[in-house]
């Protein structure tokens, strides 16, 4: 395994937590979304006005598809998971690891639910949006972080401590 893949739900940390394991790590950090907006020039709200949800959904795809990374922390979209071909790409990349976070977590930190570039339907809410993509997330992970009560550093040495273990049983 040569990468960290975090997936979850947007305001569930991953960018931070995905920096914080970085400085521990030593490792590069990559955040898809901000990668997504490079390759677009523009922020992922646009984006997604501009495509819709499917094709935003796609878009997403395609740039996790192009990725080939060693060594590094990748941050995801929170939507990445209702791609089955990215998905699969990223468990060839590396180690999957969901950071999770409760509903109220969630609600509590996502202050920008018009603004923020999220793959929800038109109507859609945070709650059904979260219990979608529960189960997405919870086939994909091979370990889970919960964020409710842990600060990004305790989150990034869980995780760290975590993977550590497994690649010394691996060798």
């Amino acid at each position: 395994m040569t990468t960290i893949v975090l997936i979850g739900m947007a305001a569930a940390g991953k960018t931070t937590v995905a920096r914080a394991l970085a400085a521990l790590s030593g490792w590069a950090m990559v955040d898809t979304d901000a990668l997504l907006e490079a390759w677009w020039g523009a922020p992922l709200q646009a984006i997604r006005d501009h495509l819709g949800l499917e094709g935003f959904l796609d878009a997403e795809a395609e740039g996790i598809m192009r990725l080939s990374m060693r060594r590094a922390i990748i941050a995801t979209g929170g939507s990445v998971v209702y791609r089955e071909n990215a998905m699969e790409h990223l468990v060839r990349q590396g180690w999957i690891v969901h950071v999770d976070a409760s509903l109220a977590t969630i609600a509590g930190r996502l202050h920008n639910v018009t603004s923020r570039g999220l793959a929800m339907r038109p109507g859609q809410t945070v709650a059904e949006l979260y219990a979608e993509r529960a189960p997405l997330y919870a086939r994909w992970a091979q370990f889970r972080v919960c964020t409710d009560s842990l600060d990004p550093q305790a989150a990034a040495a869980r995780i760290w401590e975590h993977f550590s273990t497994l690649t010394e049983h691996a060798s």
